[in-house]
């Protein structure tokens, strides 16, 4: 059983893209390339769909679909297979047979090939040994140039961590009904057979295992989302949340999450949602309308935190950590950035990587389940929300090593001090510490000395906050306007 619903996606319109293609009638030549190219999966999406029966219309298939004569069936698998020997090394995809609307649909589900990289023939019918290497770009399959064909070798030489087979576990180790709950959650249809299969037949549909007969071995991934004992395989792989009631710390809540990583992000969310974020609503003097504000988007966060997920690398021994303090919130996840994003796309808030994911297993599946949104759409998406509701723009805080990223929300201006409380002694800073600190408040507009000191928890103004002040005037970055009480620092026009 396949575990995407077929009749959702084309009563929905989904576009054509670099993991589906539809096709109206069974074309070997087109099939077999395309079938390559999904096995080949050089952006690390997990291979593709290819729909036959289903005509498309710029892209989108037309609804009902065409379908496939019954009589025709038989016969357009016992082709496929014939055909597929041209594809070296051998690759043969998954059948499903679907009806719709009384309506033969076939879909051939093409999972990225562990023989990789894969070459095929450019023509089945007259040239089978004229092979060639073939790739998918957005919705096209291409053969591959010399640079996309030096960037499949070389992702073909690695396994991506989360879809190795780890030596150390068994089929026991995965729970039956975290497998369940992620396919009702999904709509999927292998839900609807589920008592039909044995455990090891629907992990395999759902590619969590690797190896045949006693050599079978959960892959990573199957560890990380559908196991009860994440922990006794991935050391800290959990989300940490700390609440410091005050700038200085000197009142901290702590909770950590623990579970199956998406159970993890759901709970912490759903903590955030009830217990961090703060509403409140404005009547406009000459309108009845009204308008809500939040101390942060949860858009944001979902975004920030699931891409923690996603990103982080399990074999490292580190926590997720949330951080809240009355000024920000920040998630701090390790590794950061890899190098393909340079310090000026950081910079510019222009961050798109070139590299392929570290755990494109994880990606889909939290995407399946709405936790994520697709390739290099994150920061958009964060950027967007932050802006809608009126906060600064994140802040993106990285090592020269990448070896860790913290990225910081800032409080909206309205639930500043909103959860203050007096302080009754200094917090000590750096001098990088509280300059980043005062720029990251002066973006919100004019505040006087005083007010800067309260919001960084300090019981007075100290020699610090002052030289910082003043190097921030001098290096003509921020400027004093007023003199005496009613003077106020602001970041420089």
């Amino acid at each position: 059983m396949l575990p995407i619903d077929i009749d959702s996606l084309l009563r929905r319109g989904y576009i054509e893209s670099n993991r589906i293609e539809y096709k109206r009638d069974w074309n070997p030549e087109s099939c077999i390339r395309t079938i390559c190219a999904f096995a080949n999966d050089i952006e690390n999406q997990d291979g593709g769909y290819i729909i036959l029966g289903a005509e498309e219309e710029n892209g989108r298939p037309v609804y009902p679909p065409s379908g496939i004569a019954p009589e025709s069936i038989d016969r357009i698998q016992k082709e496929l297979l014939n055909y597929c020997h041209f594809i070296e090394p051998f690759y043969y995809p998954r059948i499903e047979i679907s009806k719709i609307e009384d309506r033969f649909i076939i879909v051939l589900w093409v999972p990225a090939g562990e023989g990789r990289p894969y070459k095929a023939s450019k023509n089945v019918i007259r040239e089978k040994s004229h092979k060639a290497y073939f790739i998918r770009r957005g919705s096209n399959t291409i053969e591959a140039d010399i640079d996309s064909l030096h960037e499949l070798f070389e992702n073909s030489s690695r396994t991506p961590f989360d879809d190795r087979d780890n030596p150390f576990a068994s089929i026991d180790d995965i729970s039956l009904s975290l497998m369940l709950d992620h396919l009702v959650k999904v709509k999927s249809r292998l839900a609807a057979r589920f008592s039909e299969k044995s455990k090891v037949e629907i992990a395999q549909d759902m590619k969590l295992l690797s190896g045949e007969g006693k050599n079978i071995r959960p892959r990573n991934i199957a560890l990380l989302m559908f196991s009860d004992r994440i922990d006794e395989y991935f050391p800290y792989a959990r989300i940490e949340y700390v609440d410091k009631k005050d700038s200085a710390g000197r009142e901290m809540f702590e909770k950590e999450f623990l579970g199956p990583i998406q159970v993890q992000l759901e709970n912490a969310l759903e903590y955030i949602k009830s217990n961090v974020i703060a509403e409140k609503i404005s009547k406009h003097r000459d309108s009845t309308s009204t308008s809500r504000t939040f101390n942060y988007p949860i858009g944001a966060i979902k975004e920030i935190l699931a891409n923690a997920v996603y990103h982080r690398n399990y074999q490292l021994s580190e926590p997720i950590t949330i951080t809240k303090t009355p000024l920000y919130l920040e998630v701090k996840s390790f590794p950061g950035f890899d190098f393909s994003i340079t310090d000026d796309m950081i910079g510019n808030l222009l961050i798109r990587s070139s590299r392929e994911y570290r755990n494109r297993r994880v990606g889909n599946f939290l995407k399946e389940l709405g936790l994520t949104e697709g390739r290099n759409t994150g920061i958009p998406r964060i950027l967007e929300d932050l802006e809608a509701n009126g906060n600064p723009s994140p802040i993106f805080i990285t090592d020269s090593n990448r070896t860790s990223l913290t990225v910081r929300i800032m409080v909206h201006k309205e639930f500043i001090g909103y959860e203050r409380t007096a302080p009754s002694s200094n917090k000590r800073y750096s001098k990088s510490e509280i300059r980043e600190l005062i720029l990251s408040i002066l973006s919100y507009g004019p505040i006087s000395r005083r007010d800067l000191a309260i919001q960084l928890g300090l019981k007075a103004i100290t020699s610090l906050l002052t030289s910082t002040v003043e190097e921030l005037i001098e290096n003509k970055i921020a400027e004093q306007t007023g003199r005496g009480r009613s003077a106020k620092i602001q970041l420089k026009r």
